[in-house]
């Protein structure tokens, strides 16, 4: 079972009990390069950030090193290559991180931004898998896709790996999570109708 790491309460009565209400956690939201990743991040504001004193968005990314020249070297050693391709997908990486970040801040939190290289080496569960082990957030949010059983079976899903994986809790924001904030969303900012 998924046991949360102990932490020092924020406040204590004088009997030294935890007020519940007052206790605070270390959420960690893992975030792709999808547009969907917006929405559980937007899910997450809704209903879990706030409960938390901590919060890191961490998104883990790749790239595919060159292992042949196509053509003519001109030039250039495949190490060189290599570098430049690292050097570029760790540029969109970031970018793409610092994007989410400015988005939580919109929503109203300041949050850690972290970024983890996992491809060639390590797939991007198992870099936010070994992450989260050195972090121990109390809960980790991530997102489903919806793939299905079939998809799964081939590709193997990120939440599924973590979810039988992670010391920590592990919320996974499925389709049908994003679906009901939103109509929430468009109901709540609709004109009400006068009878």
């Amino acid at each position: 079972a998924c046991v949360p790491p102990k932490r020092k309460p924020i406040t204590e009565s004088k009997s030294h009990e935890i007020d519940p209400i007052m206790a605070k956690i270390y959420c960690m939201v893992a975030l792709d390069e999808s547009e969907y990743s917006k929405q559980v991040l937007r899910w997450s504001a809704a209903n879990i950030l706030k409960k938390a004193d901590k919060i890191t968005l961490v998104h883990a990314y790749g790239y595919s090193p060159m292992t042949f020249f196509p053509g003519p070297k001109e030039g250039k050693s495949l190490g060189t290559v290599n570098e430049v391709i690292k050097k570029e997908a760790t540029k969109a990486a970031t970018e793409y991180l610092q994007r989410l970040g400015k988005l939580c801040n919109q929503l109203g939190y300041e949050p850690e931004l972290k970024l983890l290289l996992a491809r060639p080496m390590i797939s991007e569960k198992q870099a936010i898998l070994a992450y989260t082990e050195k972090s121990k957030p109390d809960v980790l949010v991530v997102g489903s896709r919806g793939m299905g059983a079939f998809g799964r079976m081939f590709l193997g899903s990120t939440s599924d790996y973590l979810v039988h994986n992670c010391k920590s809790a592990v919320m996974v924001v499925r389709d049908k999570d994003i679906e009901t904030l939103d109509n929430t969303n468009k109901e709540a900012s609709a004109p009400a109708s006068i009878s």
